[in-house]
């Protein structure tokens, strides 16, 4: 028998949110050269131009705060639907900066929580 394995698609991390897309916003991703936003990125907000770029708490621009979760892969500068409060997610599922520490990726989480995103 073949057994075939199902990629993850946009929005596979949501296990539950709000009635009538309470937890979804339309936001702008910041714009970069061949930057693909790959979906169930976390997300922070940069304070200088409202826009959202993968969360790094190295950063120092304001997208070292999570604020949000991506749902659908967006390239450049481009709206894109996020998850940004009172739902659940798949942890395991999310997609984090580049080297990422568990730690880093712990806090994350909490920071999350914060904002009502639990993620299991």
């Amino acid at each position: 028998m073949t057994v075939l394995t199902e990629k993850l698609g946009p929005g596979s991390c949501i296990i539950q949110e709000g009635d009538h897309f309470y937890s979804r916003d339309v936001v702008v991703v910041a714009p970069g050269v061949g930057v693909t936003y790959p979906a169930n990125t976390v997300l922070g907000k940069i304070t200088a131009s409202g826009k959202y770029a993968i969360y790094n708490p190295a950063n120092n621009d304001g997208s070292q705060t999570v604020a949000a979760i991506l749902i659908y892969p967006v390239t450049g500068e481009d709206e894109a639907t996020v998850l940004r409060r009172h739902c659940q997610v798949k942890a395991p599922i999310l997609n984090w900066f580049s080297g990422a520490t568990d730690n880093q990726k712990t806090a994350g989480i909490t920071a999350l929580a914060a904002l009502g995103i639990i993620a299991r």
